[in-house]
């Protein structure tokens, strides 16, 4: 900050200071004061007004002129508060201070941005490099039915050719669930906009989600089991939970035991007429399960445990995409499993229907409050 800079800022204080000195001169003058006199106070006041209007300059100078230097630089602009000193004086410290607190919120967010962006990046390169096997494993056999169709001499064999086909179907299957998680994975960043609660029996929503991976249970030789309690009604919404139950139903059949595979799914109320009343949905099955060192980080982003690093297909993303929308809807989601024992997951739904306002951070948007509850 130059000196005309700071003088044009000062000219309400500096002409304040001049009346108050001519009224001084004036008041002198009328009192009998001789001009010397008069002129030596005015003077004194004059000199004392510069100096303290000097030594302000000086102390705001060097705050002011980094300030301004950094606040031009936007690869600097964030970190300004870390390269310029805190003033000596109270406007100063008062507009450091704040403008510490705003670079601070501003660099978190940007953080936690970057976050996601490399989150993103790392899933849609883990995204890709998956989606390519059964592709590949597609055009394989379609060449291979292709080659046996065109063969003058084949006999074709229509139980060998339905196997085929039906393996074409499921690694089909397999693609089309990729690009659906990729789909909420990119949705999943704003629930809100895409959220509608209403009330939905939980058999509803587990029959769907097991005819939307009927081909796969069937193919894994799973059996569903519907325990009791499904007729229990949940706030939910029905699009999101189904995706988040598919997901889980394919991590039980990634897992599911050779022979006599099942999940289960069981509701029940609990805590009734308290605070906390909820509705559980568990979901169980009786596969390899894993180790109880396990179990804590099984939402973790990428985590595959022991068992799943031994099979190609476990990529680590589905269960932290179930915790991720979980978190995001307001409900609360446990994993528990003993290895070989099978692997529980445990949804709690809240029956306070204002739960899903106050601390889930996924609240219909006001455009979508009409209709909300049924």
């Amino acid at each position: 900050m130059g000196p005309v800079r700071y003088l044009r800022d000062a000219v309400l204080s500096l002409s304040i200071a001049a009346v108050t000195l001519l009224l001084i001169w004036l008041i002198l003058r009328v009192a009998g004061a001789g001009w010397a006199v008069a002129l030596l106070v005015v003077g004194v006041g004059a000199v004392s007004v510069g100096v303290v209007a000097a030594i302000e300059y000086g102390r705001r100078r060097e705050f002011t002129r980094d300030l301004i230097g950094y606040a031009a630089d936007p690869n600097r602009v964030l970190w300004s508060t870390d390269l310029v000193d805190r003033p000596d004086y109270l406007e100063g410290q008062i507009a450091f201070d704040t403008l510490r607190m705003i670079t601070k919120a501003a660099n978190d967010r940007v953080a936690d941005t970057n976050r996601r962006m490399q989150e993103y990046r790392e899933y849609i390169e883990t995204w890709v490099h998956e989606a390519k096997s059964p592709l590949a494993a597609a055009h394989l056999m379609l060449e291979n039915l292709d080659a046996e169709l065109s063969a003058a001499d084949a006999e074709l064999d229509p139980e060998a050719m339905r196997a085929r086909v039906t393996g074409l179907a499921d690694v089909l299957d397999r693609t089309e669930g990729y690009i659906e998680q990729a789909l909420f994975y990119a949705r999943s960043e704003a629930v809100d906009r895409d959220y509608l609660i209403r009330t939905h029996r939980l058999r509803e929503l587990v029959t769907s989600s097991l005819r939307d991976n009927a081909r796969l249970l069937i193919s894994a030789h799973v059996s569903p089991v519907l325990g009791d309690g499904l007729d229990l009604a949940v706030f939910t919404d029905e699009k999101w939970l189904q995706f988040i139950l598919s997901q889980v139903i394919q991590n039980g059949v990634k897992y599911a035991r050779p022979e006599g595979a099942s999940i289960r799914f069981e509701g029940r109320l609990v805590d009734e007429g308290t605070a906390s009343e909820r509705i559980e949905l568990s979901v169980a099955d009786n596969g390899r399960g894993v180790s109880a060192a396990d179990v804590p980080r099984v939402f973790d982003k990428g985590f595959t445990g022991e068992i799943g690093r031994e099979g190609k297909r476990s990529t680590g993303i589905g269960l932290y995409l179930v915790k991720r929308l979980c978190d995001k809807m307001g409900v609360e989601v446990e994993a528990a499993s003993a290895e070989g024992a099978g692997f529980t997951v445990t949804f709690s739904f809240s029956t306070n229907k204002f739960h899903y306002f106050e601390g889930s951070g996924a609240a219909p948007s006001a455009g979508a409050h009409a209709g909300l509850w049924t």
